[in-house]
């Protein structure tokens, strides 16, 4: 019995030690666990997670588009009339612009067109440049995180037959404006854009002959010059544009 009883107290010290020692040793809860917890994202894989942009956010906007614009659009310019024939041509251009905070952007459009004009002297069309002037306010009134639509309106500047001795027609007007965009990623996007102005050709004329009533009043009256026309024109164009989102 003695035996038992000394062997006893020997242990006890051991006992206590091990009981102080187990909390110590016990695994925190909070403690990542790599069996049983998902591990941690590195900062080089956050960097490379997509975050879908911000509509709202402002910024500045550039971009490069080409197409084709179609309607009255190559020059004939002759003694007798000052005018613009039908047809379609490509046109290549760029743009820049800025996003509000809101779905209102306000950008301006300049574009080359490779027009033709009508040379009287060989009685066919050559070669010419055009240029486009457009400056513009969009509303974006769908925006998903890779699609969006806008509409707008703008006004256009278009000069025809553009050298050195001046501008065979020139024309101002409104325009309406309406695109779909899709979204490469947070800083890019591609875009379709159709748009179709209304404009007055201010160096425009024409010649009327005398009616048969003003010969009545007037036996040498002469053709009235008309100055002034409305034309339309259409433009079909895609784009690629860095936004600052």
């Amino acid at each position: 019995m003695r035996t038992l009883f000394d062997a006893a107290r020997r242990a006890l010290p051991c006992a206590l030690v091990l009981c102080l020692a187990a909390p110590a040793n016990a695994q925190d809860p909070n403690e990542y666990d790599p069996l049983l917890d998902v591990a941690p994202s590195t900062s080089r894989e956050r960097d490379n997670q997509y975050v879908p942009p911000d509509p709202r956010a402002p910024g500045f906007m550039i971009g490069a588009l080409l197409g084709t614009y179609l309607g009255a659009i190559k020059s004939r310019l002759t003694e007798q009339v000052s005018t613009l024939d039908r047809g379609a041509r490509p046109f290549f251009g760029f743009g820049i612009g800025g996003r509000t905070r809101s779905p209102i952007e306000i950008g301006l459009d300049i574009g080359l067109g490779l027009g033709r004009t009508y040379s009287p002297q060989f009685d066919l069309y050559l070669a010419a440049f055009d240029v486009f002037i457009q400056p513009r306010i969009l509303a974006h009134f769908y925006e998903s995180e890779y699609l969006g639509l806008y509409a707008g309106l703008g006004g256009e500047a278009i000069l025809f037959d553009v050298e050195g001795e001046g501008l065979n027609q020139a024309g101002i007007g409104p325009s309406g404006i309406f695109g779909l965009l899709h979204r490469l990623d947070a800083h890019s996007l591609i875009f379709i854009e159709a748009s179709a102005t209304a404009y007055y050709d201010f160096l425009a004329y024409r010649f009327e002959n005398p009616t048969e009533a003003e010969l009545m009043e007037n036996g040498f009256a002469e053709p009235k010059k008309i100055e002034g026309e409305w034309f339309g024109i259409m433009r079909l164009s895609v784009g690629y544009r860095l936004t600052a989102f």
